[in-house]
């Protein structure tokens, strides 16, 4: 199946190319689309990676959105976030609030745990404004398995063993 238009006409009529484009997908059969995507992936895909990695990397508030709601809806949890409000939650300097990490997102094992994460500060809630918060992703590991009060006696522990160390 050809499209009666020339590339000539596409040339000179650039404005029409949507047009072309919403014909093409119309008149092509959905298995001949699909191989062309298909051929087009493999030719691409070092190039295709490469810029979903960068984008990834320099929008960390857009992949952690996408991962939460396809998160919140396998859960059944309310989800009612955006990337405004990501933005706005995120910490000014760059820094887990909880541990003092520099947030990286992680392009290697190294810097997983200095990762951004996002925390629901109550769990029973779901993944809603005002109960999340951005945190690096070794903090919000320590408080998954945890309540607070877990993790203060943990750390009023170790204190007092350190101390004892010290003492020695």
């Amino acid at each position: 199946l050809v499209l009666p238009v020339t590339s000539t006409i596409i040339r000179r009529q650039a404005g029409c190319l949507r047009l072309i484009i919403l014909l093409w997908r119309m008149m092509m059969p959905q298995e001949y689309r699909k191989e062309y995507y298909k051929k087009y992936w493999e030719r691409n895909k070092e190039n295709i990676n490469k810029r979903k990695r960068e984008f990834r990397y320099k929008n960390p508030e857009h992949s952690m959105l996408q991962r939460v709601k396809y998160r919140s809806k396998i859960k059944e949890l309310e989800f009612n976030l955006d990337i405004k409000y990501l933005k706005n939650i995120w910490p000014k300097d760059n820094r887990c609030p909880a541990l003092g990490l520099s947030l990286q997102s992680g392009r290697n094992d190294a810097a997983r745990g200095s990762s951004p994460s996002l925390d629901r500060i109550n769990n029973t809630k779901g993944y809603v404004k005002g109960n999340v918060q951005v945190i690096c992703n070794l903090a919000n590991q320590i408080m998954t398995s945890a309540t607070p009060e877990q993790v203060m006696l943990v750390a009023k522990y170790y204190e007092k063993i350190t101390e004892k160390k010290n003492a020695a």
